[in-house]
């Protein structure tokens, strides 16, 4: 465990980036990095691979191996490949007293998310995403519970965040035995191992003290265009345009993540 004394009143934000076969991760958080430093101006950590060639001024670049590959498909039925283990080590090499983990995919466009540093908390992690238009099912199985997205969380350098993200780990490592226990669909997800290491944590019971109290934003189509106008988003997707208050979004279509048409975005938002 670090030193927690040169660790004192330090807060940042770390994000995991591993490029895969079909996506450039360390690309997209290269960009989304911008709008992070323009919105909340905290330092950023990057955690990458040994490979890694990130373009971004990071604060600081962690590099470590690559753990394992993993596969999901897409919409088209299509196998995906990307690099989600891991995640349980954030807490032990984030540099931060305070950390604030981020999605490569997640787009910061304002600085709601500082004011819950002055919350008490151990760990904060979102459990409600909507959809543009509705809410978003989140079951981690027929007869299971519901995910947390390990999309936005914020932890504390204490002895209950260390042990959560220990959870994690061992899930990670055992997945086989907890996807029987949980009654869990599909393969591995960072969204299940947090919930199940929370539901764990908490004596095996569902407490929602740990939740961070926003409705992330989750747009899951493909995006042809994002604008900011009037204070105002509009997301240009499946040949319809969605209007909403400026706020921050999950973005899961990784193809206009590396665009040019998100890069000519961020310039817009960061200049």
């Amino acid at each position: 465990m670090k030193n927690l004394d040169k660790l004192e009143n330090s807060r940042g934000v770390i994000v995991f980036a591993f490029d895969s076969k079909t996506v450039e991760y360390v690309k997209i958080a290269d960009q989304t990095s911008r709008l992070l430093q323009k919105n909340l101006d905290l330092p950023i950590t990057l955690i990458t691979d040994l490979e890694s060639r990130p373009k971004f001024k990071y604060d600081k670049i962690i590099k470590i191996k690559n753990n394992g590959n993993n596969f999901r498909p897409d919409k088209n039925g299509n196998n995906i490949e990307w690099r989600n283990f891991g995640r349980y080590l954030a807490y032990e090499l984030s540099p931060y007293q305070e950390t604030l983990l981020v999605d490569t995919d997640y787009l910061v466009l304002d600085n709601s998310l500082n004011k819950f540093w002055l919350k008490d908390f151990d760990y904060f992690i979102v459990e409600n995403s909507i959809r543009p238009d509705g809410r978003f099912e989140t079951n981690m199985g027929y007869l299971s519970h519901n995910w947390l997205w390990a999309t936005v969380v914020f932890f504390k350098k204490t002895q209950k965040s260390q042990l959560f993200f220990n959870l994690v780990g061992r899930i990670q490592k055992n997945y086989s035995y907890y996807k029987t226990l949980f009654n869990l669909e599909g393969t591995y997800r960072n969204d299940f191992s947090f919930a199940i290491a929370d539901i764990i944590l908490n004596g095996y019971c569902v407490d929602k003290k740990n939740r961070l109290p926003i409705n992330m934003i989750t747009v899951e189509n493909t995006v042809d265009s994002i604008e900011i106008k009037k204070n105002n988003l509009v997301i240009r997707e499946n040949k319809r345009a969605v209007v909403s208050p400026k706020q921050n979004l999950h973005i899961m279509d990784k193809q206009y993540l590396l665009s040019n048409n998100f890069k000519k975005f961020v310039d817009n938002v960061t200049t």
